[in-house]
């Protein structure tokens, strides 16, 4: 009998963990990279349509301005999602920022999936 609830939960972990779909680790990586200055890496979690936005609007300098942010605040100490909304290929996620000066940031991306991917619609 153990070893049945044992392999139930187990089950459950796997699930819960693979229900993410990949609009987490988009959101939390696309910050990340942000904060680290790595605006290449940052813009690869954009959208095709996000992307040709920000290159009429100043390219990879607003992506640095978005990142000098979070280094203003000492860093991103957390991202905490905080509701998921999908709707077949769209989503929106929204999401509080703890930064490591003890302030917060409540934010929002709209994500499409592209090619099976997550990408930031924002």
């Amino acid at each position: 009998m153990k070893q049945l609830y044992l392999g139930i939960m187990l089950v459950l972990v796997a699930m819960l963990i693979g229900c993410s779909d990949g609009q987490d680790k988009t959101v939390i990586n696309y910050c990340k990279a942000l904060e680290a200055g790595k605006l290449d890496e940052a813009a690869s979690f954009l959208s095709k349509d996000a992307i040709v936005v920000l290159e009429r609007a100043g390219g990879k300098a607003l992506l640095a301005e978005a990142g000098a942010k979070f280094k203003q605040r000492k860093g991103i100490s957390k991202i905490k999602i905080t509701s998921k909304k999908t709707t077949g290929n769209s989503a929106m996620v929204e999401f509080v920022y703890n930064f490591n000066d003890g302030s917060k940031s409540k934010d929002s991306f709209p994500l499409v999936k592209e090619s099976g991917t997550w990408k930031i619609t924002k």
